[in-house]
């Protein structure tokens, strides 16, 4: 069976006219859409080339990975003078603020000194209040002066009434008289400075007494104590040491030819190695050395970060960031 297959009948003329005419109006429409494929694929280029380059390029950021904190404050609590212990009155890990109690010596012997520069002070003072001398010696002297102003009206009245060696003795006394009140007004003056003198050796033994009670100067929590109740303390020797974490230090290295003093100020954060999660710690750098090492031409750097609550203790590392 033969398959005969129709043979395709001519177009008209006007069938062609209107192919063309249709062609013709949807030339425009055609090229617009060409365009706008175009354009975005230029964007996207774009686009892509931007990210291309922003994830290429370097951060401005210092990384010290190996940062490791110390502390700042450390204070070695010594005894002001020798004693023996009377009482301790704080225990390790106490917080303690600045003029608390740590440690008390026996006291007797300087409350005793103390008794007795105030009983000296005292005595002082009343020796200096003491113008006995000064009113005598002025009226000593009117009354001298009342002589000899008698012994000359009686010799104008009678000549020869009072010898002149009479009169050489009245003058001396009235000399004396008036050489006893600047005496007196001496007497007074040193008597003054003794009570100068007692006030300060009253001031120094209350000092010394004071110092049998040892009050921190440092606020902080009590890490150390290294005297019990009866033993003997030298003077000097430490007996309390006393730390804060808040704030605290980081230490990395740099390498001293690329950073120097310029990095001190900048901000920094510290993450503790194995913390996941939390905010890092932040501060600022405080100090770069100015010491290069010989080999390595790495210089110290530190910063000084808060540590509220004491999160973080010495001796941790972790990744110090310098922005």
């Amino acid at each position: 069976m033969s398959l005969t297959i129709p043979r395709p009948r001519p177009l008209s003329f006007r069938s062609v006219i209107w192919i063309a005419g249709f062609a013709l109006s949807i030339a425009p429409l055609l090229m617009l859409s060409a365009s706008s494929v175009s354009a975005q694929t230029d964007e996207s280029s774009d686009v892509e080339t931007k990210v291309d380059a922003d994830a290429e390029s370097p951060s401005d950021a210092l990384v010290i990975e190996d940062a490791q904190t110390s502390l700042i404050k450390n204070a070695f609590i010594a005894a002001p003078l020798p004693g023996v212990v009377s009482s301790v009155d704080v225990q390790e890990g106490d917080q303690v603020q600045v003029d608390a109690v740590l440690i008390r010596l026996q006291e007797d012997l300087a409350e005793k000194e103390l008794v007795a520069a105030k009983a000296a002070l005292d005595a002082a003072r009343l020796e200096s209040d003491n113008d006995v001398n000064l009113r005598y010696a002025k009226r000593t002297l009117q009354v001298r002066e009342h002589e000899m102003q008698q012994s000359r009206l009686a010799n104008q009245a009678y000549p020869g009434a009072v010898s002149d060696f009479e009169l050489e003795e009245i003058r001396l006394k009235v000399d004396q008289a008036a050489l006893a009140i600047e005496q007196a007004r001496h007497d007074l003056m040193v008597a003054a400075a003794a009570a100068v003198e007692k006030q300060a050796a009253v001031s120094i033994a209350q000092t010394r007494l004071e110092q049998h009670t040892v009050r921190t100067r440092v606020e902080g929590m009590v890490a150390e104590i290294d005297v019990q109740p009866g033993e003997w303390v030298e003077a000097g020797e430490p007996i309390v040491r006393i730390l804060s974490l808040d704030p605290i230090r980081v230490e990395g290295f740099v390498d001293g030819k690329k950073h120097g003093p310029q990095l001190v100020g900048r901000a920094v954060q510290f993450t503790p190695a194995g913390a996941n999660d939390g905010e890092p710690l932040r501060g600022r750098v405080t100090f770069v050395s100015p010491e290069m090492h010989p080999v390595t031409g790495q210089v110290r750097l530190w910063a000084t970060v808060d540590n509220p609550d004491g999160k973080i203790g010495s001796g941790a590392s972790g990744a110090l960031v310098v922005e």
